[in-house]
């Protein structure tokens, strides 16, 4: 029994992690580009502190989100159908677990 939990745990974690990857990287991206623009004298300060607060009050929802328990955040990972269907494709459970 407890070998066929591994599998399943193994699983289920590599999707939290996509997940907060994607994440990370649709939050922080923009971020990136902004400092970039900023360094080019393309963007203010102002804006890009506005952007700065933004970007870490969205990460503050993301902590909530991902200290949750496993559970829940597994299950709002797989409604999430703008995402969740593509990890699923590239990503197929390996024999006896459920997705």
């Amino acid at each position: 029994m407890k070998g066929q939990k591994k599998p399943l745990r193994e699983y289920q974690q590599s999707m939290i992690d996509a997940y907060y990857d994607s994440w990370m990287k649709e939050m922080l991206e923009p971020l990136y580009e902004a400092f970039q623009q900023w360094k080019r004298g393309d963007l203010k300060h102002d804006e890009l502190t506005e952007l700065i607060h933004k970007v870490h009050r969205e990460n503050q929802k993301g902590y909530s989100f991902f200290t949750q328990g496993r559970s829940h955040i597994i299950a709002c990972i797989k409604m999430d159908s703008d995402w969740f269907p593509e990890w699923l494709r590239n990503n197929p459970p390996p024999p006896g677990v459920e997705p």
